[in-house]
């Protein structure tokens, strides 16, 4: 009887080294929202799961952290589900985009003479999001669809219009986000970072989005905003209406933000 071996890890490597972006390719366009009935019906009813060691020693306590500012607007922070139909301000929306991926200061970046620094962190100092958003709701900017400039700290207008059949059908959560006064797409363009460390570039890339998604929730928070990240959208869709091939550039995250619906505390 053959005794069953185990996979070792060398063994699947069998893209060649040299290409950088077949594997990851290959795992971003698969992994379309998952249709499985079953398994979402499953996980209706879970408790979230801990990791405690139990090995003989005594953990050590920490005390109470200080209630600083950022700790606060952590603690405020919400996923937002219900919108009020009432306009952001312009000037809040200059503070979103400037915290999300906004430019702090120039000089030099890796081995780039005049990058410009971020107000995230990214691998080598490449940068390889675009922010696009769907304007619906904001005082003083026409509903459309825009790109956010970040060297211009500026809106370039792609299409006009607030309500798209389009959008809603690539959108899982269009229903409860119809209200909703912003909604924001994260793009990656991802030679930026894969020319340089090839499938691992990915990883970074989809690690730089979270920043930028976090830093989006915590300045609509400052504001009295409430935000919703979504990874609910079918790919393919999404990325036709925005006008991209999916493949040198695609949507990896989105978000909406607007007034939440004040709801009296039961």
């Amino acid at each position: 009887m053959k005794t069953q071996t185990s996979l070792r890890y060398e063994d699947i490597m069998i893209i060649p080294l040299k290409d950088g972006e077949s594997l990851s390719r290959l795992f971003h366009i698969n992994s379309e929202p998952w249709s499985n009935s079953e398994a979402y019906e499953q996980a209706k009813d879970y408790e979230v799961e801990y990791r405690e060691f139990s090995n003989g020693n005594e953990p050590i306590v920490l005390p109470s952290s200080n209630d600083s500012p950022l700790l606060q607007l952590l603690a405020a922070r919400r996923s937002c589900r219900e919108y009020q139909s009432k306009p952001i301000s312009l000037t809040g929306l200059s503070s979103l985009m400037a915290c999300a991926y906004g430019i702090t200061r120039k000089g030099k970046v890796a081995n780039v003479t005049n990058g410009y620094f971020r107000t995230v962190p990214s691998a080598g100092g490449l940068f390889p999001l675009e922010i696009y958003l769907l304007a619906r709701n904001v005082e003083q900017v026409p509903a459309g669809i825009y790109h956010y400039n970040v060297r211009g700290h500026s809106l370039e207008l792609l299409r006009a219009g607030g309500s798209f059949s389009e959008l809603d059908k690539a959108l899982i959560f269009a229903p409860i986000i119809s209200d909703a006064s912003l909604i924001f797409f994260l793009t990656a363009v991802f030679s930026r970072s894969q020319k340089k460390y090839g499938p691992r570039g990915y990883r970074y890339i989809l690690l730089e989005a979270g920043h930028v998604a976090q830093n989006l929730c915590l300045s609509a928070t400052e504001q009295g905003l409430g935000s919703l990240c979504m990874g609910g959208y079918f790919d393919g869709r999404l990325n036709r209406f925005l006008g991209f091939d999916g493949v040198s550039e695609a949507v990896v995250y989105s978000l909406a933000v607007g007034y939440p619906i004040q709801h009296p505390e039961r």
